[in-house]
């Protein structure tokens, strides 16, 4: 019986890695929790979705008319599963309709939390409402202490509030759900008081949460819903 020469284990394991990533076989990466927990659901069946996250919603159960609008690239047909996984990606998911409304889910869609991407926040949400009659487009982002959330009607921004590291673009009048919270506005001359800042909300997801409940649906609560269709579509939005 011949000899198990244990010094070339390590040499062999190396080799196997080199030769692994020049084939593009590279071991694949952790899991993280959230996708664990995604593994475990029915992939037929809406998943929650709403902290850390950003998301429109369109008053209308017209797929095929908002896909058109959109103009996705990559575009597929996609289950829950995929949906929120290309999600958090650069891609959109846009879930089947509920009560009305169509949601469009994930990272793809632009985030008003400076000049240029207010700007095409603007611009897709009055292109949809003008179509539809109202578009609407909520998040919080994942890193910093932000939130936002704005309402677009025929073709026009009625109203937007985004605050994050300091800063605020706000516009339009409060509406109704939002007048029960002292908002803060980073922008006022009484946010140059120290004492301001203790005594003004500065929202979080909850309160996205809250505010897209009042003006159409709350994603964190998709799987209460029964009868919602199967399958969404995902892709790249254009920039």
């Amino acid at each position: 019986m011949k000899t198990t020469k244990f010094w070339l284990i390590p040499i062999i394991a190396m080799l196997s890695s080199f030769f692994a990533k020049i084939f593009g076989q590279t071991p694949a990466a952790p899991k993280s929790l959230w996708e664990q927990a995604l593994l475990k659901k029915d992939p037929t069946k809406p998943i929650n979705f709403g902290h850390k996250w950003v998301w429109a919603a369109v008053r209308t159960a017209d797929t095929d008319s908002v896909l058109s609008m959109l103009n996705l690239s990559s575009l597929e047909k996609s289950d829950w599963v995929n949906g929120a996984k290309k999600g958090d990606l650069n891609y959109v998911f846009v879930l089947p309709p509920i009560d009305g409304w169509t949601l469009i889910s994930g990272w793809g869609l632009p985030i008003p939390d400076h000049a240029k991407e207010i700007e095409r926040s603007k611009k897709l949400l009055n292109r949809l409402s003008e179509k539809f009659g109202e578009a609407q487009l909520f998040g919080n982002h994942r890193a910093t202490i932000s939130a936002f959330w704005m309402k677009s009607v025929k073709g026009a921004v009625v109203r937007l509030y985004s605050v994050g590291d300091g800063e605020g673009f706000i516009e339009g009048t409060p509406t109704k759900i939002e007048e029960q919270w002292d908002l803060i506005d980073p922008n006022s001359e009484a946010a140059q008081q120290e004492e301001y800042w203790d005594r003004m909300v500065w929202p979080d997801a909850e309160h996205v949460l809250i505010v897209a409940e009042n003006w159409s649906i709350n994603p964190m609560k998709l799987e209460e819903y029964e009868n919602i269709g199967e399958f969404g579509y995902t892709g790249i939005l254009p920039r």
